[in-house]
């Protein structure tokens, strides 16, 4: 496996172990963790699979403040996720009670300063996109986290943060450059951990969760942001 080096301005993958940004040892976290616990299905997987649940907010970062804009569906143009891209996909919206939780506000917060701290950025507002994932394992079909295979998620920065799982294996993370040349080989294996990515020069896919041993239930949990800049006035 390589270990992930850690200069976004290179651009290279950073990779955050537990606590940089986010510690399991606090009391809030097993709070947000259960958040993950009620989540629907993601009802707009073209593949037609039932592997994955999902909820979903956005939200204005700067100045100090993380404020969260109205409920509006996610979207993607299929040059990016040519599985589910091309239309508005409506998520079930982040329970106000884990947007609002002084951890998650903070993790807002402290990516959006760790991005322009690292990329030598002047303090400047985002629109964060956050995405509750959980992936199961079926008897029949592994869990696909990024079922439309390698790809960019067509904002500026992406967060990939591991909350948790139960009786999986897989889910390793491939990062490459625009040339494919693969720079990581990373698989997030404890709470906490989390990988930041230049989403305007990488790609980034992770491989199929499967339950071990086979039949038993296995889940592997997430929190995906996506930092996208607000253009200056």
């Amino acid at each position: 496996m390589n270990t992930p080096s850690g200069c976004l301005a290179e651009p290279g993958p950073l990779f955050l172990s537990p606590g940089k940004l986010a510690c399991p040892g606090e009391p809030t976290w097993q709070a947000f963790v259960r958040s993950w616990d009620d989540m629907p299905l993601d009802t707009w997987m073209g593949d037609g699979g039932t592997y994955r649940r999902r909820r979903y907010a956005a939200f204005e970062v700067g100045d100090g403040r993380c404020e969260r804009l109205s409920h509006r569906p996610h979207y993607q143009a299929r040059d990016y996720n040519p599985l589910n891209g091309g239309v508005e996909r409506w998520f079930a919206p982040i329970a106000e009670d884990a947007a609002a939780s002084p951890l998650f506000q903070r993790l807002l917060r402290d990516t959006a300063a760790l991005i322009e701290r690292n990329a030598s950025l002047t303090p400047r507002h985002w629109i964060v996109e956050a995405h509750q994932f959980r992936i199961e394992a079926q008897p029949e079909q592994p869990g696909l986290p990024t079922p439309e295979g390698m790809h960019r998620d067509g904002r500026d920065w992406v967060l990939i943060l591991l909350m948790g799982g139960c009786g999986f294996t897989g889910g390793e993370t491939c990062v490459e450059d625009q040339s494919g040349q693969i720079l990581l080989r990373h698989r997030l294996s404890e709470p906490g951990e989390a990988l930041l990515l230049n989403d305007r020069a990488l790609r980034h896919g992770t491989s199929p969760v499967e339950a071990a041993p086979a039949g038993t239930p296995a889940w592997r949990d997430t929190l995906v942001l996506t930092f996208a800049e607000v253009p200056a006035p």
